[in-house]
């Protein structure tokens, strides 16, 4: 009935968005997102996530900015290959395991984090390939946005769930990418700042793959005594510009 119905979204946005933004910061983790889960269900679908995400941000997530998007996480996996010389390290472990089959996306992710020196466990969860929601504790998810991973490698796993505030959202993607796409949309559909843990990795993501460039400010969440960045993190600068000379792909 509400598939692909974008007018359904915009109405639901609008009665949600002044109450829940405000209190989102007073109510226990979790309890929330629970609350709109069963009363907005489709919200939290791939539809309805992608649909609302293009309200937010004006980012349509269509076969055409997919295209767009794989060939630049190709473009990133081309770079680090051409930079990393040894085997044993863990860039040089990601890329083994891509050589030998594995997702692309998922291959040019992980060296992200891996390069950003970002918590990977923050970013995946790694699960039995036979689990299912109801055998997935809460303690083992962050509360932050995550993909869980239903197999011993993100690279090569046939399935994926989406959680957040410890709980899972979305319970069978059988793709890292589209896992990708809406873990990241969770931040902006539900105001979540950045975790400090993925800063770097999601602010590249953020303006090198979903082209959303504020001129100045971070989404990433701020640390008692750590100086915010006003303006690009100059770590996600410095590894664009690098891609962009290697011959960053448009």
């Amino acid at each position: 009935m509400f598939q692909n119905n974008e007018s359904v979204v915009k109405t639901i946005y609008g009665l949600m968005t002044s109450t829940y933004t405000s209190q989102r910061n007073n109510i226990q983790s979790g309890k929330e997102t629970k609350d709109l889960l069963d009363e907005w269900p489709y919200l939290f679908q791939p539809a309805g996530m992608k649909a609302h995400f293009k309200e937010l941000t004006g980012i349509d997530i269509n076969n055409s900015f997919e295209e767009s998007a794989s060939s630049k996480f190709r473009r990133i996996l081309e770079y680090f290959q051409f930079q990393c010389t040894e085997r044993a390290s863990r860039a040089g472990r990601i890329l083994t395991k891509y050589r030998a089959g594995g997702d692309h996306v998922c291959g040019a992710v992980m060296l992200l984090l891996t390069h950003f020196k970002n918590d990977q466990d923050h970013f995946v969860v790694m699960v039995e390939d036979t689990s299912v929601t109801s055998d997935i504790c809460s303690e083992q998810l962050p509360a932050t946005p995550c993909i869980v991973v239903c197999g011993e490698n993100p690279l090569t796993a046939s399935v994926y769930m989406v959680a957040v505030d410890q709980m899972i959202v979305n319970d069978h993607l059988l793709s890292f990418t589209e896992a990708l796409y809406l873990m990241f949309s969770l931040n902006y559909i539900l105001n979540i700042s950045y975790p400090v843990e993925l800063g770097a990795t999601l602010e590249f993501l953020q303006r090198c793959i979903f082209r959303i460039n504020p001129h100045k400010g971070t989404t990433v969440e701020k640390r008692e005594k750590k100086r915010a960045y006003y303006s690009v993190n100059p770590r996600v600068l410095s590894l664009t510009s690098k891609i962009a000379a290697f011959d960053w792909g448009e």
